[in-house]
């Protein structure tokens, strides 16, 4: 099992020079505080052993018991329009074609932009690499200005690390808890559901916070101002999404 981390990744570092205990134990702090758990050990009592004293021993639930496979994960569609993936799946030209992708996100440093060349796909690199030091945040309102461009174009659009477990995945996440309103926990939930493979870095789920933080705060602005050169919308169509978001806004 474990918590859902409710602190950024330095404020962390420091409470880790302490030691605390929960009173009641896990039991008792996951009936208080279930959302917080994502699983549990199921302890089980065994009859009493040879040395007279009763062993007890930790089940795994099956959900961790089975490490998820990451080399063979497929591509993961998390909206109609968003599928996140991996090195393997932008390499994999038919499959992308097939799902009407138009639009990649490469959220490494060193891997080539895949069939760049062909001119095939609009691209957009953000150079970020999966460690503690890595400010990916600062990259949220670029990935989400490019997700929407594919969104209004009818194409979709595949967002990949080397793995899509931490940095593309953490984007999407963000991605969602701005344009559907969701918590970090259910946006998380909800990608978790569709991928069991994502695990964000412990920095990454800080910067999800703070986001978090600043979207309830009204910091983060809920819907993109319409740019006209999108796709070249019908007139009429970029009038009526610039007069909605002007209401929202207002």
């Amino acid at each position: 099992w474990h918590l859902t981390l409710n602190l950024p990744f330095h404020f962390l570092l420091l409470k880790t020079q302490f030691f605390s205990f929960v009173a009641g134990g896990l039991s008792s702090f996951k009936q208080n505080h279930e959302n917080l758990c994502d699983n549990s050990l199921q302890l089980q009592e065994c009859p009493e052993s040879e040395g007279g004293g009763a062993a007890v021993t930790c089940t795994l639930p099956q959900s961790i018991a089975t490490t998820p496979d990451i080399e063979n994960a497929e591509l993961t569609p998390i909206l109609p329009f968003l599928f996140l993936g991996n090195e393997h799946d932008a390499q994999d030209l038919e499959k992308i074609q097939r799902l009407n992708i138009g639009y990649v996100i490469n959220v490494t440093t060193h891997l080539p932009l895949y069939h760049y060349e062909k001119g095939l796909f609009s691209y957009k690199r953000l150079p970020a690499t999966d460690s503690n030091k890595q400010n990916l945040r600062q990259y949220f309102e670029e990935a989400f200005e490019f997700i929407e461009e594919a969104h209004q174009c009818g194409k979709g659009l595949l967002i990949h690390c080397q793995a899509g477990v931490s940095r593309s995945a953490t984007i999407v996440i963000a991605y969602l808890m701005k344009h559907t309103r969701m918590t970090m926990t259910d946006a998380y939930k909800f990608v978790k559901g569709k991928r069991p493979i994502i695990s964000p870095n412990l920095n990454f789920m800080g910067q999800l916070l703070e986001f978090e933080e600043d979207l309830n705060n009204g910091e983060s602005i809920f819907i993109l101002s319409v740019q006209t050169n999108y796709c070249r919308l019908p007139s009429n169509q970029i009038l009526f999404f610039k007069e909605i978001a002007q209401r929202l806004l207002a």
